[in-house]
């Protein structure tokens, strides 16, 4: 229905020590001026990507695909992270840790609303979709629990969309790394060791503590951000954990309190009891992140008592990792098609009309202009746009209804 913008944002948000960074992602916006002029507010929807090794395997440097432009042109205002690490930002990615992903998302979620104050091409309203797919999924579900636990009173999530992502880093992925077996990607392995101790370096040590000596010298260049998938995969064993010392495997299997182990059960995803919809997708042929992380997560979620929590099984006949990724999108894309709403210009209660509960609530805006609800939009209530909400506003809105 709609053209749509493809912008680069570079915005401010903290690092894995808390320090002020710089980070940068990506926000596609509808083009209302096409076909229609600038009177509707959009939900937004965070896409967080799937796994990235390189700086510059992001969005916001290889720009236009078809995620955001198809997604803006249905009428959502599209936001992807690069994550730390990726894009501008400096150091290594924390692949697979719940913090920086929930923090970071935040901020550009922040960064958005900003972008959209200070534009008059696009306005958001109170809808917040979340979705995203393998380590997307994982920073889906992270982005979802720590906007719940820290961020309530600032962003209302209306549905989030995990799709096949490691929710359970201490158990399921784990044991798939502890039961030598060939991995179709080899490379997750050292890319979550060089991360985790990274992260947790003062309680797990420096990575080369537990590499192989010729793993040690060969593997860690590699992960600078400038090379690929393919090159860090061409000298890694098909069994994964055979980079590592046997004397370290052995310590982290026998040692239920080893300091890698905690830092995992840390960074878990699923005991905690979410308040807004989850639909949780997975594929049953998944090779790279088994079905049981999706099941695992469902059946705590429900044990602890959320209500509204939806597991979606993709059939095996879907295909493994990669191939169910464009069914379980459709999925997700088909529910939130299903919630999703846009709001025009001096709907102030969001009620899908233009009527006299849109007046009192101006007047109710004007007169308590310092205290104004969080859940109303100042775009809204300036129906003449000049910038302010006065009685020139109300005007306008009972020319609309009597002309309508």
């Amino acid at each position: 229905e709609y053209g749509f913008w493809l912008y680069k944002i570079v915005y401010e948000t903290i690092d894995k020590d808390g320090h002020p960074t710089q980070a940068s992602g990506i926000v596609a916006y509808p083009r209302v001026d096409w076909p229609q002029t600038a009177n509707q507010a959009f939900p937004i929807l965070s896409y967080q990507h799937g796994t990235a090794l390189q700086k510059n395997s992001v969005s916001s440097v290889t720009g236009l695909w078809v995620l955001p432009a198809l997604i803006a042109g249905y009428g959502y205002v599209y936001i992807e992270p690069d994550y730390l690490g990726l894009g501008v930002s400096e150091g290594l990615h924390p692949y697979q840790i719940k913090e920086p992903y929930g923090t970071d998302i935040v901020d550009i979620l922040r960064a958005t609303d900003q972008f959209s104050n200070e534009s008059l091409e696009f306005q958001i309203n109170n809808q917040l979709f979340l979705a995203g797919y393998s380590e997307g999924g994982y920073a889906t579900m992270a982005a979802h629990q720590v906007i719940e636990r820290d961020h309530a009173d600032e962003f209302n999530i209306t549905a989030s969309f995990p799709m096949a992502g490691a929710y359970s880093m201490s158990g399921v992925m784990t044991d798939i790394m502890l039961s030598y077996t060939e991995y179709g990607q080899p490379f997750y392995f050292p890319y979550v060791l060089f991360a985790y101790c990274d992260n947790y370096l003062s309680t797990t040590g420096p990575a080369e503590d537990y590499l192989l000596p010729e793993y040690a010298n060969s593997l860690l260049p590699l992960f600078d951000g400038m090379h690929s998938e393919d090159e860090i995969n061409s000298i890694m064993p098909s069994i994964p954990i055979n980079i590592m010392k046997p004397e370290k495997i052995e310590d982290f299997r026998d040692n239920q309190n080893h300091p890698l182990r905690i830092a995992l059960e840390q960074n878990d995803l699923y005991d905690w009891t979410p308040q807004a919809p989850i639909y949780i997708i997975h594929g049953e042929a998944d090779e790279l992140v088994p079905y049981d992380n999706a099941i695992i997560a469902y059946n705590s979620f429900t044990a602890n008592g959320a209500d509204e929590i939806y597991l979606e099984p993709l059939p095996v006949s879907f295909g493994g990792h990669q191939a169910a990724a464009p069914f379980a999108l459709l999925g997700a894309f088909t529910h939130a098609e299903e919630m999703k709403v846009i709001n025009e210009l001096g709907d102030i209660n969001e009620d899908q009309g233009i009527n006299v509960l849109d007046i009192t609530q101006i007047v109710n805006i004007i007169i308590n202009y310092d205290n104004i609800a969080d859940n109303y939009e100042s775009w809204a209530s300036d129906y003449n746009q000049d910038n302010i909400t006065d009685i020139l506003d109300i005007i306008a809105i009972i020319n609309f209804i009597f002309s309508s």
